[in-house]
């Protein structure tokens, strides 16, 4: 019986830029495993509201996040379900987000808005969106990620969330 070979796809630069966005995966990292608390500290304050919905939003992800490391073309149905959870969920974020961060917040959130309107006008096409040089210059622009590891250091030293480094 033939072998019939699938072929994996490495990571996109779109997947890696859903990483950062997403907050607490490293560059190159899967989304699915993007958060791995950190050792218990005496000195922690209480997680918040703020870090519920980090929390929530890190495991809204990674329906998304399996989708796009599987690559190929994103059924419509498993795209528009995975999406929504994902906004809604980073809508708590935003609303959620200390003022210290909040515009950091919203600037990460957007990038992730960004891709995934991508994504839903290409039909789901994971690799017609990461050869959209346009979509990645913009979401690698020094201000995307600058806020990306803003919010990911306030979310290590007031959550006690840290990040996977490339995996």
């Amino acid at each position: 019986m033939g072998r019939t070979s699938r072929r994996r796809t490495a990571p996109t630069p779109m997947m890696a830029v859903v990483a950062a966005a997403l907050l607490l995966a490293g560059c190159g990292g899967s989304l699915a495993d993007a958060d791995s608390p950190a050792p218990a500290r005496r000195d922690r304050t209480p997680p918040g509201d703020f870090c519920g919905a980090v929390i929530a939003g890190t495991r809204a992800a990674q329906p998304l996040a399996a989708l796009l490391n599987r690559g190929g073309t994103v059924p419509r149905a498993e795209l528009d379900s995975a999406a929504e959870a994902v906004r809604s969920a980073y809508a708590d974020m935003v609303a959620t987000a200390p003022g210290e961060i909040r515009a950091d917040v919203e600037r990460s959130v957007a990038a992730v808005d960004l891709q995934l309107d991508a994504l839903e006008a290409a039909k789901g096409d994971t690799a017609a969106i990461a050869r959209d040089a346009g979509l990645r210059d913009k979401l690698t622009s020094p201000e995307y990620t600058a806020a990306a590891d803003r919010v990911r250091s306030y979310v290590g030293e007031h959550c006690g969330i840290t990040s996977r480094g490339p995996g």
